[in-house]
């Protein structure tokens, strides 16, 4: 019994296992009908249009614009021709680039002070007088370092999401011939609101 039992656990898990793969296979394949005549419908597999991959979203003008900002921080917003916006960036990731420059240095020289007290080689330098306390200061000073690489990569995210998000509201199709009318409807008296 036993070993029966194993040889259908066998037969459940390759049934199983070719469900699956048949169902995967179905899944990927789109599939177009040929036929709705009669009950012998023929389908034929249908080539998406859609690319895939990453490159993918950089496609079409939205796209351009995303890839420009993403290459050249403020490109995107140029190409969107939003002239204010290019100099906004450009501050914006340049103080965050200037804070992670300024930060790195003090950092370095905070770091090099601390090696030479904690070797007794200096005793004191602007205050400290322990080696605890600047190594504090020195690691608070890592910490804004850090940070300062965190909001470098928010604003240079935001930029390519400005770009991007900017384009599809220029290409956005509004059309400002829109009438409002009070009048008789299908069903009675209604508000018809027409698009032309």
């Amino acid at each position: 019994m036993k070993k029966h039992s194993s040889y259908i656990g066998v037969i459940l898990i390759l049934l199983f296992g070719s469900y699956n793969s048949t169902a995967q296979i179905i899944d990927d394949v789109e599939l177009s009908q040929d036929s709705i005549l009669n009950d012998n419908t023929v389908y034929t597999a249908k080539k998406s249009d859609e690319k895939d991959g990453f490159l993918s979203m950089f496609e079409g003008n939205p796209g351009k614009a995303a890839l420009y900002s993403a290459i050249l921080p403020g490109a995107g917003q140029i190409f969107n021709k939003r002239w204010l916006k290019a100099p906004i960036v450009w501050g914006l990731e340049g103080t965050a680039i200037g804070f992670i420059v300024y930060f790195s240095q003090v950092h370095n020289l905070v770091d090099l002070k601390y090696k030479g007290m904690a070797r007794g080689e200096i005793t004191e330098w602007q205050g400290y007088t322990t080696a605890a306390a600047l190594r504090t200061r020195r690691d608070n000073l890592k910490k804004v370092r850090d940070y300062s690489y965190v909001g470098l990569a928010v604003i240079h995210v935001l930029n390519i999401a400005d770009a991007f998000v900017d384009r599809h509201l220029i290409e956005f199709d509004v059309n400002e011939d829109i009438s409002l009318r009070l009048g008789p409807a299908n069903h009675g008296i209604g508000i018809t609101m027409s698009l032309h």
